[in-house]
């Protein structure tokens, strides 16, 4: 069995039939549950979403790519989202929400924060590895597609912490000011991956990225690790 991190679906992740696939569904009469249609092309809009953002960005990304990547009308569209932010957002959520919830997963009852961090960590990178258009979505259209995806991304990012700092022992959260700059230069690192193509190596990054968050909890006459990438 592949240790390999598993790879987002929305269909699985919404904890649907297994039948109900993102491919279009069979033309004319068909037979299925009015709600069950409706949520199946909800979901492929999302699967499209997702899918397009990579090659056109969020302010390159039409209603018409999603609509055509997706098989679905205009009115169908419509039917389902008032925007394309509105779809944007919507899936933002989805993803988060299992994002954080396999890193919450990941960090068990340890009690060490060094611990929760390298859990919390790894697996966040793990999974942005292996879903290439998340990390994509996270660290660079998040922050291209508005205030409303803002808010959302520093949210996922509050709820990440929450996790990682909860009460441990004499361990200490930091400040939330300084907590939101060591997330922020997290995304950083993981949008630089992005762009340099290297998605799929963004775990080699673990290492660095938890000794920077774990700067906080350095003796004083440390010296402050960077997040700057091995050569």
């Amino acid at each position: 069995m592949s240790d390999e991190p598993p790879r987002f679906d929305p269909v699985l992740v919404d904890q649907l039939p297994a039948e109900l696939a993102l491919g279009q569904l069979p033309p004319g009469r068909h037979g299925l549950p009015r709600a069950f249609v409706v949520r199946n092309q909800r979901l492929r809009l999302i699967a499209a979403m997702l899918r397009s953002l990579p090659e056109h960005g969020y302010s390159g990304t039409t209603i018409g790519h999603l609509t055509q990547e997706a098989g679905v009308s205009r009115a169908a569209f419509y039917g389902q989202f008032s925007s394309k932010e509105d779809c944007f957002l919507a899936a933002y959520d989805l993803a988060g929400d299992w994002l954080v919830k396999r890193v919450e997963n990941a960090l068990g009852e340890e009690g060490d924060v060094g611990a929760r961090v390298r859990a919390g960590v790894a697996e966040a990178l793990g999974l942005l590895a292996t879903n290439p258009s998340l990390a994509h979505l996270f660290a660079i259209d998040a922050i291209q597609a508005g205030r409303a995806s803002r808010e959302r991304q520093r949210a996922c990012l509050v709820r990440i912490s929450e996790a990682l700092w909860r009460d441990g022992g004499t361990d200490t959260r930091p400040p939330p000011e300084l907590d939101e700059m060591l997330l922020a230069g997290v995304l950083a690192t993981v949008a630089r991956y992005v762009d340099a193509g290297r998605v799929e190596q963004l775990s080699e990054a673990s290492q660095e990225v938890v000794r920077y968050l774990l700067t906080p909890c350095m003796d004083s006459t440390e010296m402050p690790c960077t997040l700057e990438e091995s050569a």
